[in-house]
C-alpha cells in the first residue's frame, strides 16, 4: 500500500470554497475508486485553519495513477490552485 499526504495552504478568506471543491472530489473519489483507494479523507490543522491536508492511502502504485489521471481529480485540483497560497506540499509514504 501507499499513503499520501498532500498539505495545502489556503489564502485567507478561501477555506470555505476550498472545503467546498475538496467535499466534492472526496465524494467522487469514494464513488469511483472503491477497492483502489483505501482512504481520502480532508483534515484541517487545529492550530492554522488554512492549512488543509488530504490523506490518502491506495491499494498500490497503479491506483494511486488511476486517482490522479482521473477527470475529477485534475478538475478539482485545477480549480483549488487558486485557492492556494503557495505549492501542495506532497509526501509519499509505505503503509507499513
Amino acid at each position: 500500500m501507499i499513503a499520501v499526504l498532500a498539505v495545502m495552504t489556503v489564502k485567507e478568506g478561501n477555506g470555505a470554497e476550498f472545503e467546498s471543491l475538496a467535499a466534492d472530489l472526496v465524494a467522487k473519489v469514494r464513488a469511483n475508486e472503491e477497492g483502489a483507494n483505501l482512504l481520502y479523507q480532508l483534515v484541517r490543522s487545529k492550530t492554522d485553519p488554512n492549512v488543509y491536508t488530504f490523506m490518502e492511502l491506495y491499494r498500490d502504485g497503479d491506483a494511486m495513477k488511476v486517482h490522479a489521471g482521473s477527470d475529477y481529480f485534475q478538475a478539482a485540483f485545477q480549480a483549488m490552485l487558486p485557492l492556494l497560497a503557495g505549492e501542495p506540499k506532497i509526501e509519499l509514504l509505505d503503509a507499513l
